[in-house]
């Protein structure tokens, strides 16, 4: 069969996607992706070797601004377009996001199966609005019950790329050496500025307790901490790899936000971390993401007001005293990429 994903914007919406679109291709159906040209979804795809069709889609912002203006015209626009793209495909996948929206919207239109992924536990107006007319909803955290039709929901969690895909990866690749205590920073696909410069100011501390480092910035402040650490020995600095994943499995430490693929990532790697939630985020969620990882005994958090470069120092000190094994390793398996191509293939 053949199956078009719509997931674009963020890491968060296309990292899932790639995973269940992994999994359908192992077992031997087409898959295509359909998202914004120029984009996180036309690369990221593009690299796995899958086709893409560009659209021309943009996000209804919350806030009054002349931009939204053009939304209906991109909707309809882009709609249109799906249509065409939809008209041999046997179903339609998507992962939240403004993106998805125009190609659920064309797929329902055209009475195609239309599954969609929900990462956050706190439903966005894409998914809210398109959940009555959805075959099914995949949801990651119980939570999101309370927003959407009981009777299309099942929680299998965040699909994330299989261990299997992430083999034969080394951090001499990047520089860095093998067996070496490796710190990893991250502040999600967008980078997060605080995070940035609290790691900037304390990076020679860091080298100097014997830490190396991966560091991904986000494309939006790469070229300013790009230019003052280029040339440090013990440091990867980039602005955002499909590659993080296998990262992860070489890393001894973790400082990120705590969006839920992230932490979903984390639990798979065993990598215990220091979360600093994204204050933004709707509903406040990524602070009780973080505040839940504590409760499990497998991360520290803290909150952005209160984030500096003595506190994190303080921070990493402390998840390297306390960190319990124990609960890391009683953590899950993810299975959730094969649950949830089980139960879409069931559909047909």
């Amino acid at each position: 069969m053949k199956f078009a994903f719509g997931a674009g914007g963020t890491g968060g919406h296309i990292i899932p996607a790639l995973a269940m679109a992994h999994e359908l291709k192992a077992r031997g159906h087409e898959c295509v992706f359909i998202g914004n040209k120029s984009s996180m979804e036309e690369r990221l795809s593009a690299d796995a070797n899958y086709p893409f069709h560009a659209i021309k889609v943009q996000k209804l912002y919350r806030k009054l601004t002349v931009a939204n203006l053009l939304f209906p015209y991109y909707l309809s626009g882009s709609i249109i377009a799906c249509r065409k793209l939809l008209k041999d495909c046997d179903g339609v996948i998507t992962t939240g996001g403004f993106v998805a929206g125009p190609v659920a919207i064309a797929a329902i239109s055209k009475k195609i199966p239309c599954f969609l992924h929900e990462s956050n536990s706190y439903p966005g107006i894409t998914t809210k609005y398109l959940a009555p007319r959805l075959t099914r909803i995949y949801i990651s955290f119980e939570d999101s019950r309370k927003y959407l039709p009981l009777n299309k929901l099942r929680n299998f969690g965040i699909p994330i790329v299989n261990r299997e895909r992430k083999a034969g990866f080394s951090l001499e690749q990047i520089g860095l050496k093998e067996g070496k205590r490796t710190l990893l920073i991250t502040g999600g696909s967008q980078g997060s500025v605080a995070i940035n410069e609290a790691v900037s100011t304390i990076a020679s501390v860091l080298l100097q307790q014997d830490w190396q480092i991966i560091w991904q910035t986000g494309s939006y402040s790469y070229q300013r901490f790009a230019q003052l650490f280029q040339d440090t020995p013990g440091i990867h600095i980039f602005d955002f790899s499909p590659h993080l994943a296998e990262m992860m499995q070489k890393a001894d430490l973790a400082i990120t936000r705590a969006g839920a693929l992230t932490i979903a990532e984390l639990e798979a790697a065993r990598l215990p971390a220091i979360l600093i939630p994204l204050p933004t985020a709707a509903e406040n969620h990524q602070y009780y993401n973080a505040l839940a990882q504590r409760n499990k005994g497998v991360a520290e958090f803290i909150e952005q007001k209160e984030l500096s470069p003595q506190g994190l120092l303080a921070g990493i000190s402390t998840v390297e005293n306390w960190f319990n094994v124990r609960a890391m390793n009683a953590l899950p398996e993810n299975n959730a990429t094969h649950n949830i191509i089980n139960d879409i293939l069931s559909f047909y």
